[in-house]
């Protein structure tokens, strides 16, 4: 209940900005048709997929809103709810290539762990970024507990 009402939240403080600045609408566009391509993008090799989802990593620029920039991006992935993938993994890999872009080092990882933390049950899985480390803007409790199967770049 708490994340949909926090969805909620982040699409009202972001629609008054998008009704009026050109710049934000096209790049919400783009972070979409992103968003749209990525079941395709996805097959094949995963370590293929990968290096073509990861742009050229710019200087970091002072003027980049980076909060804004994710902002965007989360809002992006929230509304391509028809997606066969889930909403982490749109979001992380959306985050990624966009924010990489624009010059902030992410690293993208995939986890999985038991359901209920026993071996007989079900596996789950989840993608999330770092910054230097550390979880870039995630929750705890969205990803203690996963065992990082694969963190790409694997290092930078």
């Amino acid at each position: 209940m708490f994340a949909r009402l926090h969805h909620f939240g982040l699409a009202l403080r972001l629609m008054p900005g998008l009704l009026v600045n050109l710049h934000d609408r096209a790049r919400l566009t783009e972070m979409r048709a992103f968003c749209r391509a990525l079941p395709t993008a996805l097959q094949g090799s995963l370590a293929e997929a990968l290096q073509r989802l990861t742009p050229p990593q710019p200087a970091q620029s002072a003027t980049t809103n980076f909060t804004h920039l994710r902002d965007l991006a989360d809002l992006s992935a929230l509304l391509e709810r028809r997606s066969p993938l889930g909403l982490c993994l749109r979001r992380s890999l959306t985050r990624y290539y966009f924010l990489r872009r624009a010059g902030l080092p992410l690293r993208l990882h995939f986890g999985a762990k038991f359901v209920g933390g026993r071996p007989d049950r079900n596996v789950a899985g989840h993608a999330w970024l770092t910054l230097n480390n550390a979880p870039y803007f995630e929750d705890d409790e969205n990803w203690r507990g996963f065992t990082a199967m694969l963190a790409h770049p694997a290092s930078d």
